[in-house]
C-alpha cells in the first residue's frame, strides 16, 4: 500500500510541477517536461532515426534493419498496437521466430538502480511502476510519431 501511495505522490508532483511551470501560457509552452519525447531521444533516436524512420546512425550495424515506428498503426489496420509496442519495449514481447533480438530491453534497465536511484530516492518506492510509467510515456510518444 504503501508503494502506491508514495508512486502516487511522485506522479502527483510532476503534474504540480508541469501546471505550475509559468504564469503566461508561452513560458508553461516552453517549460513542459515531455518525458515520451525525452526517453525516445536517450534511447531510439541512435537506431530509429529522429523522426522514427528507421534510420539512425546505428540501424546501418544491425543484423535486421531498425523498424520504421512511424507505419506502425498503417501496418495493424489503421490501429496503433499500443500493447504490442509497450511489451516490446519492456521485453515481454518476443518473437522467438525471428531470433534473438536486437533491441534491448528497457524494462529491464528501467527497473535497475542506474535509472530508479536517478529519479525515485526512496527505497521502498515500487520499481516496476517506475519502469511502466517511463514506457507508458515511451510508447505514446511513439504513438504521436504515426503518420496520418
Amino acid at each position: 500500500m504503501k508503494s502506491t501511495t508514495v508512486a502516487s505522490a511522485f506522479l502527483g508532483t510532476i503534474l504540480v510541477f508541469i501546471a505550475g511551470s509559468g504564469s503566461a501560457a508561452d513560458k508553461a509552452d516552453a517549460r513542459k517536461v515531455d518525458i515520451g519525447k525525452g526517453e525516445y531521444e536517450q534511447k531510439c533516436t541512435i537506431c530509429h532515426g529522429p523522426l522514427g524512420k528507421g534510420d539512425g546512425a546505428y540501424s546501418v550495424m544491425l543484423k535486421k534493419h531498425a523498424t520504421d515506428l512511424t507505419t506502425l498503426s498503417k501496418k495493424n489496420g489503421g490501429v496503433f498496437p499500443f500493447a504490442r509496442v509497450f511489451e516490446t519495449i519492456e521485453g515481454t514481447h518476443e518473437l522467438k521466430a525471428h531470433g534473438t533480438r536486437d533491441m534491448p530491453i528497457w524494462g529491464k534497465e528501467y527497473r535497475s538502480s542506474k535509472y530508479y536511484d536517478d529519479y525515485l530516492h526512496d527505497p521502498e518506492s515500487d520499481r516496476s511502476y517506475f519502469a511502466r510509467s517511463r514506457i507508458l510515456a515511451l510508447t505514446e510518444y511513439i504513438y504521436r510519431l504515426q503518420a496520418k
